[in-house]
């Protein structure tokens, strides 16, 4: 997670009240397009917390788009306020661009007692407005956007970036598909239990995943204590390490 630390420690619990803009299609389609994943909220939510103190958070996008209108129950948790950007005369990017700032310059406006403005967008479009929220209004200004989608003028005309995704939210998708294969073996209830190698080779090929990035996530899993290897059906050369998942741990790791 590329970044450059918040230097604003300001309000409640030491940290700046800020309103967040997320632009859900940037987020959402620049991480599909380039790393095939879906977008980690809920890390990035805790991350966000850790920055600032939360006052309003709002999410734009068009939604009339079938992938993304199946994110809203993904988002929900975490406000209420879903924008939808769809435009009356067609499909527009830009059309988003517009409703988000014009939802920030009247916050801009209106709420004096938001210390940080934080925006969830690599767009270029974005550098005049977060120039002036830092420059004229004195605002911290917090930008979050995807790696090789993140505009280098809004870079610098803010406060500070953070760069997704992260370590955690790429290896996220190889953990989804390694538990999905250990699942559908669990229930096929067969005699040949899973094995490293099996497991490797399954999701690697089936999924077709980087074969070293699995190998990886699995000694990720094992390591946490997610997955246990125990040997069975023999002693010496007969006996196979066969794989076990921790479901609860899972859970509670976020994994699932």
């Amino acid at each position: 997670m590329k970044q450059t630390p918040s230097p604003i420690k300001t309000g409640k619990e030491g940290l700046p009240s800020a309103v967040v803009f997320v632009d859900y299609e940037h987020w959402y389609i620049s991480l599909n397009n380039n790393y095939g994943i879906r977008p980690n909220i809920k890390g990035w939510f805790e991350d966000l917390q850790s920055r600032v103190n939360v006052k309003e958070v709002m999410f734009f996008a068009d939604f009339s788009h079938r992938n993304l209108a199946e994110e809203i129950g993904r988002i929900r948790p975490y406000t209420n306020k879903i924008i939808d950007t769809r435009s009356p005369n067609g499909t527009q990017k830009d059309f988003t661009d517009f409703i988000i700032l014009d939802n920030i310059y009247q916050k801009a406006l209106l709420a004096d007692d938001i210390e940080a403005f934080i925006l969830f967008s690599g767009d270029g479009h974005f550098s005049s407005v977060t120039a002036f929220l830092k420059n004229i209004y004195g605002k911290e200004v917090g930008v979050y956007a995807i790696k090789g989608c993140f505009s280098k003028q809004l870079m610098e005309t803010s406060t500070w970036t953070v760069s997704l995704p992260d370590e955690a939210d790429i290896y996220g998708l190889y953990y989804q598909k390694i538990f999905e294969h250990l699942k559908s073996e669990e229930n096929k209830k067969s005699k040949n239990l899973p094995t490293f190698l099996k497991v490797v080779d399954a999701v690697s090929k089936d999924k077709k995943l980087e074969r070293k990035k699995v190998v990886a996530a699995l000694d990720r899993l094992i390591a946490e204590g997610v997955i246990t290897k125990r040997s069975i059906g023999g002693r010496g050369a007969s006996a196979k390490d066969a794989l076990f998942v921790d479901w609860d741990m899972a859970a509670k790791h976020g994994h699932i």
